[in-house]
């Protein structure tokens, strides 16, 4: 047997290539390149399949008439990249138009607290404006403080209770907390509609972080309106406007 195989015998390197075609007859190595160039992308068909990023980046002229596969090629990768770049361009128009809707949504609600006299006047204006444009189907505001004798009893939640309870354990976060929460008792919440209620979002009030003094509940009727995956930034901010606001009446 010989010592070296058949498959060494057939390999061509570059320069033994490049060496061959001038033995043939040209003495130009760029022309001896390209020829190499040209043979290895014959045996390589899906060559540019493999390497679609330097198909894109490549600059091929060509006259008027059909385009060679080549060029398709690139256009329709072009033309790819253009319908992503169209796509997260959308995306992010959406977003931002979401965003100034929650912006405008945020400040009539701010407006309708500005104008309260009181806890309850508070407490009709929740209900007003978050029923009407946010889509919650029903609110909640529970204190844990003592009332003043001009104050609306049902607003204010009995020491020891079991709503009490349950909500002081997810007050402690001092974060609002989305999803449904087993344990709290919905009918002492939101009365008639507990039944149909299968989302939350807890949102706690406090005068400063440690001072927390009771909480607005969200429920939605939308097992995904309120889950634990959401985003908080805007019932924060709810949070922070209506504490500010309470802490004029108590």
């Amino acid at each position: 047997m010989n010592s070296t195989s058949e498959l060494e015998k057939q390999a061509v390197n570059p320069d033994e290539k490049g060496q061959q075609l001038a033995a043939e007859g040209s003495s130009d190595p760029e022309i001896n390149k390209e020829q190499i160039t040209v043979e290895y992308l014959a045996e390589h068909a899906d060559f540019f399949d493999q390497h679609a990023a330097l198909l894109a980046s490549l600059e091929i002229a060509h006259a008027s008439g059909d385009a060679v596969s080549l060029i398709e090629r690139q256009v329709s990768i072009l033309r790819e990249q253009n319908s992503q770049h169209k796509s997260q361009l959308a995306e992010l128009v959406a977003i931002a138009k979401e965003n100034e809707q929650s912006n405008l949504r945020m400040h009539k609600l701010s407006l309708s607290l500005m104008g309260c006299t009181g806890i309850d006047a508070c407490e009709v204006a929740l209900n007003e404006v978050l029923c009407d444009e946010f889509s919650v189907d029903t609110v909640a505001l529970k204190l844990s403080i003592e009332p003043q004798s001009d104050q609306p009893e049902h607003l204010f939640m009995q020491s020891g209770t079991l709503l009490e309870t349950e909500l002081d354990k997810l007050l402690n976060t001092r974060k609002p907390m989305c999803g449904f929460f087993k344990k709290i008792p919905l009918d002492e919440l939101f009365d008639e509609q507990s039944s149909s209620i299968t989302s939350l979002a807890i949102i706690p009030l406090f005068i400063e972080k440690n001072n927390c003094f009771g909480a607005l509940v969200l429920g939605s009727h939308n097992v995904r309106r309120f889950n634990a995956d959401m985003g908080t930034l805007f019932l924060e901010r709810l949070g922070e406007t209506l504490s500010h606001r309470l802490s004029a009446f108590i």
